[in-house]
């Protein structure tokens, strides 16, 4: 009986240890680094429209999230694409860095959206 203890606590452990490695050794910058977020910014840039009507029609109402919303999310995917297209152009030419920290990554909120 204890030994089936000591086996489930062991496997517990482990399974916890590796779970946390990521988050203790956080991505280094680097051109792969910088060729995917590239890629998501020009594949999901699409989603700055979603949600920068979500937000207007959350705070102001329907009327400016179909006038005020939609043309500040078509600007703002527009600028992601460039920038993604941009960042892949360059991947492999330092520095590894996001051009602009503001439009780094696509919004990721839009679970409440749906």
């Amino acid at each position: 009986m204890t030994m089936k203890k000591l086996v489930v606590a062991l496997v517990l452990a482990g399974t916890v240890a590796s779970s946390i490695a990521d988050i203790q050794a956080p991505p280094r910058p680097g051109p792969v680094r910088k060729l995917g977020a590239g890629l998501a910014k020009t594949a999901f840039s699409g989603a700055f429209v979603l949600d920068s009507m979500y937000d207007k029609v959350t705070y102001e109402g329907g009327t400016s999230a179909f006038t005020i919303g939609i043309i500040d999310g078509t600007s703002k995917a527009i600028f992601s694409t460039g920038l993604g297209i941009a960042e892949m152009g360059t991947f492999a030419v330092p520095p590894y860095r996001p051009f602009n920290a503001r439009y780094d990554l696509p919004p990721s909120d839009l679970k409440n959206f749906y």
